[in-house]
């Protein structure tokens, strides 16, 4: 999404409909306009200078109180079009000593709390309640309720927020009005999907079809918060091509530089996730160079994520900076220590699971039934005996929707060993279907591991070939090739480029012994003498080390593992 250019706005003399501002001056009607085309230009520092020196200027008393709820409510719109949200509290509280009524106070306390960090928003939104219901304002109400049902660590309990936002939705659909239905119906619908509940997906609809197709800013952000989050649960859900929609749609609701970043960075999730690795790569890469003052965490796990299968040895670099920044999005947060995760083990780092755990003790800490699932696939992937312990703990929070179903059953099938293996298969194909090639080729690796006759195993494995040679899946792919049961022909892939020598060149611990004999020198007979075997042997063993990292002459062995260090554990 481009961001307007000067002029290509304008700024009704109407108050917005979103709006809790009584009247707004003809001076300060001025000072909104520019500081809105500085925010959509992407020079956010401007706009809330312009906002904070036209703030300071006006004389305190009701008839300025509607200019001040104004000032406030561009102000958090601004904040929201931004890349990194900017520190506006004190200017809030500024703002809020100096109002005169309880209805504009409670519009102020109303966005300073949706502006505050968890541990402090429920007090702002509870003191907002208060003054709209003193000032008898069922809108304020409805708004503030609906805040408070959106999750939050330290807030309210799960079943206490599906309330408080059932009722809030209540109110603003007895009063008809537009902007709180929206507002209510998109805050209840992300309650539900953190419980993993369908109904959301309706919420969702309700909050877009209630909202009319506005140039007004503010007016415009929550329609698209709504499409942006309504996106993010499609794509939890594996419905990724209504996700697209979805996402597509609300790009042209978005104003400012920071929402464009994040509708590139979504879009980016959406075509990793499906198998469009290309348009993920662009998508991600646009998001980052979006202007603002803060980069897109969520563009940088998907980087990291390509990388992961395209890069010989990828480094958990950007991912490691994006935990952090995702503290407050769960979903997010544990999609990146996943990636995090695969990253660590592929690098054959030690214990590289220990942030996924923790994360699994989180989701079931705040009972959150959506977004945790990749963390358990990704510990059962490589450590089933790890993924059955962690089973019994999370059983009551397995979700309802399509890709939840599916999860649990590749869960349950990696850690059930060999009569897992048609479950697994079972799962890969309703993944393959959403599309959602990449986990689909993996289940089918791990199923046909687990594969009675050598001919199952190698039909899974071609499967699991095809499925990742579509979404350039390379380091995926290297492994399945490396199966010593595999027998290659001419349509075989050859191990792709960035890939030989790798460190997830899955050697066996016989051949790792070979490999590092023959890279101090050895010659076949002499690694034969030192290991008690063949020479005969030894040479396979030579020829099998050297076509695991890409055909690479055997002289090149002793700089493939110095680069790795001395062979270790199998990342795979």
């Amino acid at each position: 999404m481009g961001h307007p250019r000067s002029g290509s706005r304008r700024i009704s003399s109407q108050p917005s409909p979103a709006s809790f501002a009584d009247s707004v001056s003809a001076g300060v009607r001025e000072l909104l306009h520019d500081a809105e085309i500085a925010g959509l230009r992407g020079d956010t520092d401007r706009a809330q200078s312009l906002l904070v020196e036209g703030a300071a200027g006006l004389p305190v008393g009701p008839a300025h109180d509607g200019d001040r709820v104004a000032i406030g409510e561009l102000s958090m719109a601004i904040r929201n079009w931004s890349s990194e949200v900017a520190e506006g509290s004190a200017f809030f509280d500024r703002l809020i000593t100096e109002v005169t009524t309880p209805r504009a106070r409670g519009a102020l306390l109303f966005h300073r709390g949706r502006g505050s960090m968890p541990g402090e928003r429920g007090q702002f939104l509870t003191q907002a309640l208060d003054e709209f219901t003193i000032a008898g304002d069922d809108r304020g109400r409805a708004v503030a309720l609906g805040q408070m049902s959106w999750p939050t660590e330290s807030m309210l309990g799960a079943e206490h927020r599906l309330r408080v936002g059932q009722e809030g939705l209540a109110l603003a659909r007895a009063l008809d009005d537009p902007w709180a239905i929206a507002f209510c119906a998109g805050r209840l619908a992300g309650a539900e999907a953190y419980l993993g509940m369908v109904e959301a997906l309706d919420h969702w609809r309700m909050a877009t079809m209630a909202l009319p197709a506005s140039t007004d800013p503010f007016t415009a952000e929550i329609g698209a918060i709504n499409q942006y989050n309504w996106g993010l649960t499609l794509f939890a859900h594996g419905e990724y091509a209504d996700a697209v929609r979805v996402l597509g749609e609300g790009r042209s609701l978005a104003h400012g530089a920071g929402w464009g970043a994040r509708y590139d960075e979504a879009l980016a999730l959406v075509a990793w996730r499906s198998g469009d690795a290309v348009v993920a790569r662009r998508r991600a890469e646009s998001a980052l160079s979006r202007p603002g003052r803060g980069a897109s965490a969520v563009a940088a796990v998907v980087l990291s994520a390509l990388d992961l299968e395209t890069q010989r040895q990828p480094t958990t670099t950007r991912v490691d900076g994006a935990v952090p920044r995702l503290q407050f999005d769960h979903q997010m947060r544990w999609l990146a220590q996943s990636v995090q995760g695969m990253i660590r083990q592929a690098r054959r780092e030690p214990t590289p699971f220990r942030d996924l755990t923790a994360a699994l003790q989180q989701a079931g800490r705040l009972n959150i039934r959506m977004g945790w699932e990749d963390l358990l696939l990704t510990i059962a992937l490589h450590d089933p005996r790890l993924a059955e312990d962690w089973l019994d703990r999370v059983a009551e929070l397995w979700p309802d929707y399509p890709r939840g179903v599916a999860m649990r059953q590749a869960v349950e099938g990696l850690v059930a060993g060999p009569p897992g293996a048609p479950g697994l298969v079972s799962a890969a194909e309703t993944f393959a279907a959403f599309p959602e090639p990449h986990t689909a080729g993996q289940l089918l690796h791990a199923a046909a591991r687990l594969a009675s006759t050598v001919a199952e195993g190698n039909a899974l494995r071609r499967r699991a070939l095809e499925l990742f040679t579509a979404a350039g899946s390379e380091r995926a792919l290297a492994r399945v090739l490396r199966d010593r049961t595999l027998h290659r022909g001419s349509a075989t892939p050859r191990i792709p480029a960035s890939q030989h020598g790798a460190p997830s060149a899955g050697l066996t611990p016989r051949e790792r012994e070979v490999a590092q004999l023959a890279a101090w020198g050895l010659t076949a007979q002499e690694i034969a003498d030192e290991l008690h075997i063949s020479v005969q042997t030894a040479r396979h063993h030579v020829l099998r080390v050297r076509e695991k990292f890409g055909g690479v002459p055997k002289r090149k062995l002793a700089l493939l593992l110095a680069a790795q260090g001395q062979p270790g554990p199998l990342d795979d």
